[in-house]
């Protein structure tokens, strides 16, 4: 798997959309992390569709639509008209038979599918849902707020996925959300992650692209 760095557009500075996004085109951003937050299954909220849909007329890059959301599956058809590339969905937000649908859905429309992991649930929990998804997101923070510390005890848990993944011969990329930095990427990498949500450690740069081709740099020499 090739190493792919996905800025969180929590951390850009909202008054200056347009000119953040066009920041990370140029500093070599794979895709846009885009959390979508209800304030329900996680203590904040972020922003809707609307925003999501006009991102989408300012950029080339793949949007990668992370649902923190209890009933993400109400959405599904309005993400794919807002230009969403990807779906990500909390694994315990639904009973396993309705998230596979739900995943199998994503899929249907043309989009990739993902699961994500809390840090409080085990590797195993995604083994499930590998047939049906492009991509498992393994939380190095709980979910809700940009900017937290990262969780060195979840490295275990990536190499456990990781380890599942190859051994099944599958091509499901492994995405890692949270603290992620300098300080944490080559860890992640190391374990079996490729591809790495960034917030503050990107945007929040002095220079965004030499910040991203660094860790791109870092990722790849730590495989």
């Amino acid at each position: 798997m090739d190493i792919k760095i996905s800025p969180s557009i929590l951390a850009a500075d909202f008054l200056y959309l347009a000119d953040e996004m066009k920041r990370a085109e140029d500093a070599g951003a794979h895709m846009l992390h885009c959390d979508v937050m209800d304030g329900v299954y996680v203590p904040n909220i972020s922003f809707g569709f609307n925003v999501i849909s006009r991102i989408s007329t300012i950029t080339n890059l793949p949007l990668d639509v992370h649902m923190m959301t209890s009933c993400p599956e109400k959405y599904i058809d309005e993400l794919k008209k807002a230009g969403a590339a990807s779906i990500t969905i909390h694994s315990d937000v639904m009973p396993k038979e309705k998230l596979i649908e739900t995943l199998k859905y994503i899929k249907s429309l043309g989009m990739n599918a993902a699961v994500s992991l809390k840090p409080k649930f085990d590797a195993e929990v995604a083994f499930d849902y590998v047939p049906y998804v492009d991509m498992i997101l393994i939380m190095t923070v709980e979910p809700g707020f940009g900017g937290q510390k990262f969780m060195s005890d979840m490295i275990p848990k990536i190499k456990k996925v990781r380890e599942y993944l190859d051994q099944h011969k599958s091509e499901c990329s492994i995405q890692v959300d949270g603290g992620i930095g300098k300080d944490s990427i080559e860890a992640c990498a190391k374990a079996g992650a490729d591809n790495f949500v960034i917030g503050t450690a990107s945007f929040g740069a002095q220079n965004m692209k030499e910040a991203v081709q660094n860790f791109i740099k870092l990722a790849e020499n730590a495989r």
